[in-house]
């Protein structure tokens, strides 16, 4: 059994680089040398984002500096509220909704990508029994949602940079 392990092992690899899967990565040089941030007041979602933007292929500048791209977070929402009601006219359920309004631009300001909104909606069921339990599921699924609109602004992002690349 130890001997086939590995022999197990090689297989599984061989069969993922065969099917072409490969890991999720945000490759957005091309045109584009630098990137930036600007965010219109304090966001929940810039920190995650600018990890995200770090890992690009370009190299990220601060804030004062002229990046050749810039992701502009205009606005966000975070909303809590009641989606189902129980027998004892008691919350059951909460619906989580999160969104940012962004837009994308080259370094001479020209909008490449006008303001949109990405939203992110999770429901969670309310454990009265377990309120500490219910607490920290929000708290995750707040992270989960934060996630999903990093990458949907990367996937925004992915598709300027390609329409700027093709004639």
């Amino acid at each position: 059994m130890r001997r086939l392990a590995p022999l197990i092992g090689a297989a599984a690899a061989l069969v993922l680089v065969g099917c072409g899967f490969q890991l999720r990565s945000w490759d957005l040089s091309g045109d584009f040398e630098t990137i930036g941030l600007s965010t219109a007041g304090q966001q929940p979602i810039a920190a995650p984002l600018e990890r995200a933007l770090r890992q690009t292929g370009l190299r990220f500048v601060e804030a004062g500096e002229d990046p050749d791209l810039l992701v502009e977070l205009l606005d966000s929402r975070e909303d809590l509220r009641t989606a189902t009601v129980g027998v004892n006219a008691r919350t059951a359920e909460f619906e989580l909704t999160s969104g940012v309004n962004f837009a994308v631009k080259d370094g001479d300001g020209k909008t490449l990508s006008v303001p949109r909104w990405a939203q992110s909606r999770r429901v969670y069921q309310l454990d009265r029994g377990n309120l500490v339990g219910s607490s920290e599921e929000q708290t995750l699924l707040r992270r989960e949602m934060q996630s999903d609109l990093v990458q949907q602004v990367m996937r925004t992002l992915n598709a300027v940079t390609r329409a700027s690349v093709t004639p």
